[in-house]
């Protein structure tokens, strides 16, 4: 397999769970609650918000880190 299939599969894994992440992710508490409820993931609305940005952040850094390598990849 190409490695620009590799990059192109890893991008697009990771701007859908992104995408999820930020959707699922809400201001309002009573949102993030509902939305969370069925799969008991969190004891708490302020420590699912805290986990959830926390897996943004991680996400951004992968991201990025993926597009760097692409760039670096294309230009060799």
């Amino acid at each position: 397999m190409n490695y620009m299939n590799i990059f192109g599969v890893l991008s697009i894994v990771l701007n859908i769970l992104l995408i999820l992440v930020i959707l699922i992710r809400s201001p309002n508490e009573q949102s993030l609650q509902e939305n969370l409820a069925p799969f008991k993931l969190f004891e708490s609305s302020s420590r699912a918000e805290k986990s959830i940005d926390n897996f943004i952040q991680l996400l951004t850094i992968f991201y990025f880190l993926l597009a760097i390598s692409y760039v670096i990849q294309s230009y060799f």
